[in-house]
């Protein structure tokens, strides 16, 4: 599925529950992706959010259980609460250096996340969110 480069967010629950979709490429002209816009996208194997996005909202991408990568953009500076929850077949991620704040249980429930790259200085500040990852 491609967006028009007219596209600047992506709406909460545009897509929640759309078990078929596989893949999917914003334009670089989203600067959000709103709550729940993928939830229970099951079959969604890989996302790239890209560098024009600042924050991913709450619930996002909760129960994309086939995601098994994501690549976050150098923009984002939130995490929403939930964001990545049920995610059971992500195996890594990166957080840029732009992310100030990751919500509550963001990664919870990602039982085959083996490999979390954090920037040195959230380091202190992200180890109580990322303590509960299962």
């Amino acid at each position: 599925m491609t967006f028009p480069e007219s596209l600047t967010y992506i709406s909460w629950g545009a897509f929640e529950g759309c078990s078929s979709l596989t893949s999917l490429t914003i334009p670089d002209s989203v600067t959000s992706i709103e709550g729940e816009t993928f939830q229970g996208c099951s079959s969604l194997t890989g996302m790239t959010i890209p560098d024009s996005v600042t924050r991913i909202g709450n619930n996002a991408f909760v129960g994309c259980s086939s995601l098994t990568s994501v690549t976050i953009g150098n923009s984002v500076t939130r995490i929403g609460e939930y964001a990545f929850y049920g995610c059971s077949s992500l195996m890594g991620v990166t957080i840029p250096d732009s992310v100030t704040d990751i919500g509550l249980w963001a990664f919870r429930r990602c039982s085959s996340l083996i490999s979390v790259t954090i920037p040195d200085q959230g380091r202190h500040h992200w180890g109580i969110c990322l303590q509960w990852l299962h």
